[in-house]
């Protein structure tokens, strides 16, 4: 489970399978629980004791593309959350993005916005308006990307090794500003999705050193223009 007061918790929940059991229904993914448990100590499972489930986003798994982007967010944070330790705003991020993707707002846009705030909250958001290098505001309309590098780079600073790729300022702004809260009016277009895929794609491969299972699945999704 993820929580919102000790992030994410590991926990056995003993005669589930009864037919006489405090767990009112089967636990379910993407679904919001209200929980009462006995903790354990540190490195074992908590004994969960009873659980209800208050919430359980039933559209999103009307629309495969959404239900998929909502796997990849909770992959996400899965990956990125210690155990047992609480990372302020990661949980109201994730639940936010579950009810976007349930109200209808466009997948890239909501993954985008999860993505940049939960890198900003983690402290692994990548620079995105000034050179990692030189540390000058980044000025053109075609830059550079490197994680390695701190971020996003100017013609000058480009480094010799294969490690970076070509991006348009424009994709990065768009980054940045979800990296801030906003979300844009019109969807994300068309011809900058992949492009923006492609940088966070780099900046969670750098830090989690392996991809997330589910990025591929969220990548065929967008490729396909799924909304």
């Amino acid at each position: 489970f993820f929580t919102p007061t000790a992030g994410k918790i590991g926990c056995i929940a003993k005669g589930a399978k009864r037919k006489k059991s405090a767990f009112l229904a089967p636990f379910d993914l993407l679904s919001i629980y209200d929980l009462i448990r006995i903790e354990r100590r540190p490195g074992t499972l908590d004994i969960l004791t009873k659980a209800e489930r208050v919430r359980s986003f039933t559209k999103l798994r009307e629309e495969y593309p959404r239900f998929v982007a909502g796997c990849y967010a909770a992959d996400f944070v899965d990956q990125f959350a210690p155990e047992g330790q609480l990372i302020e705003g990661l949980y109201e991020l994730l639940v936010a993005a579950l009810e976007r993707l349930e109200s209808g707002v466009p997948v890239p846009d909501v993954v985008y916005s999860f993505e940049a705030l939960s890198l900003r909250a983690l402290g692994y958001l990548p620079r995105l308006r000034d050179c990692g290098v030189c540390r000058k505001a980044a000025a053109g309309p075609d830059l550079f990307f490197s994680v390695q590098d701190g971020g996003v780079l100017c013609p000058g600073c480009r480094p010799r090794e294969q490690r970076w790729f070509p991006v348009r300022r424009t994709a990065l702004e768009c980054i940045a500003r979800f990296g801030e809260g906003d979300m844009p009016k019109e969807p994300v277009k068309k011809s900058l999705v992949a492009e923006i895929r492609q940088i966070l794609d780099a900046c969670v491969l750098h830090h989690l050193e392996r991809e997330l299972s589910s990025a591929r699945f969220l990548r065929n999704v967008i490729t396909l223009g799924c909304p």
